[in-house]
C-alpha cells in the first residue's frame, strides 16, 4: 500500500522541503551533518519529513553548516519580510554582476551608512 503524503500545514514555519534542498546542494549527507554538528542522522531525516522539530540552537547550525546568507534563511524560516519577486529579481541582478546577495546587502550597508 503507498504511503499517504501528510498534507502541507500552512502555519509551518520552516519550509522543510527547502532546508533538504539546501543540505544537499551543499553535497552533505545526513550522515556527515550528524558528525558536523551531533544531530542525530535519524533524528535529521525526521525533522526534515516534519515528523518533529529540532531546537532552535541546532537549526542555526544548520543554517550555519549549508552556508545559507540570509535571504536563503529567509526562505527556509518562511518570513514573509520581503516581496517574493523584488527577491528573485535581486538575485538575477546579483549573478549578473558576480556577486552573492549577501555581498550585494553588505555593500550596500556601507555605502548607505556613509551617506549623510
Amino acid at each position: 500500500m503507498p504511503r499517504r503524503r501528510r498534507p502541507k500545514d500552512p502555519n509551518h514555519i520552516i519550509d522543510l522541503r527547502k532546508l533538504k534542498e539546501f543540505r544537499q546542494r551543499a553535497g552533505l549527507t545526513m550522515k556527515q551533518v550528524e558528525e558536523a554538528i551531533g544531530i542525530r542522522a535519524s533524528n535529521l531525516c525526521d525533522f526534515e519529513r516534519g515528523r518533529m522539530m529540532l531546537q532552535l540552537h541546532h537549526l542555526m547550525e544548520l543554517l550555519r553548516l549549508y552556508d545559507l546568507d540570509i535571504f536563503e534563511a529567509h526562505e527556509v524560516l518562511r518570513l514573509r519580510l520581503l516581496d517574493a519577486k523584488l527577491l528573485r529579481d535581486f538575485r538575477k541582478a546579483c549573478a549578473r554582476h558576480g556577486t552573492s546577495p549577501a555581498e550585494a546587502l553588505n555593500d550596500f550597508m556601507i555605502v548607505f551608512t556613509q551617506l549623510e
